[in-house]
């Protein structure tokens, strides 16, 4: 990739764990980093829509999104308790080629933490979802809005990671292991293509939950439809 900033890092941290150290992170990769924290679901919504829309787009080469927050299996729910949640194939949806296209043809990074109660049925999963084929190309040079053949749908790095929401009423509350190890990763990793570094984040976790009770675990799903291999820094 080469713009300068590499793009837009939305950060939205509804818990207040983990904001600087992500901060940081994508601050050093070379992302201009956009942070927000102890949102209402309806502030998320907001601000998902204002980053949506920002013109700047145009001028990146990607987008990333981090977002910590209580929810359930399919929602987020921000600092709103009794609230039905925000559904997460909408957030998804708000950043399509139709509905972005400035980020048509460039890669939209999707890092979610959630925090469930038991009943929401956490699954043990780490499913992979490829459409396209790999490339070692890495430009993904800025393609202005109009007529394009790049599917809607394409160029989406869709990474969930959920855990029981017990783990936020310690006395100390825990930094996300998940979010911990993908900080790791990436500033060790910035030269290396994200996908083998996100496969070595899931060994992490796989390791840790093999050593900690159900309520301490963590349970990740890898979904992406990339063309491209990505590598988070400059060419």
């Amino acid at each position: 990739m080469q713009s300068k900033p590499l793009g837009i890092c939305l950060l939205i941290d509804c818990i207040g764990n983990n904001k600087e150290v992500l901060q940081n992170t994508f601050t050093f990769l070379g992302f201009e980093v956009l942070c927000y924290s102890h949102l209402t679901m309806n502030n998320i919504i907001h601000v998902l829509c204002q980053v949506a829309h920002m013109p700047q787009h145009q001028d990146y080469d990607s987008f990333v999104c981090v977002l910590v927050s209580r929810g359930d299996s399919q929602s987020v729910f921000g600092v709103d308790q009794s609230h039905s949640g925000f559904r997460l194939d909408q957030i998804r949806r708000m950043f399509t080629g139709d509905a972005c296209p400035f980020l048509l043809g460039k890669p939209k990074l999707f890092f979610i933490q959630i925090y469930a109660k038991s009943e929401s049925r956490l699954e043990d999963s780490s499913s992979l979802e490829v459409d396209g084929p790999s490339v070692n190309n890495v430009d993904s040079k800025a393609k202005q809005p109009g007529p394009c053949r790049v599917h809607q749908e394409a160029d989406f790095f869709w990474s969930v990671c959920k855990a029981d929401v017990s783990l936020l009423e310690r006395p100390a509350s825990p930094w996300s292991l998940y979010l911990q190890c993908l900080s790791q990763k990436l500033r060790q990793g910035r030269k290396r293509p994200l996908l083998e570094l996100h496969t070595e984040l899931n060994a992490s976790v796989y390791d840790w939950n093999s050593r900690v009770s159900d309520k301490e675990k963590y349970y990740v799903c890898l979904q992406h439809t990339l063309i491209k291999e990505i590598i988070l820094s400059h060419a």
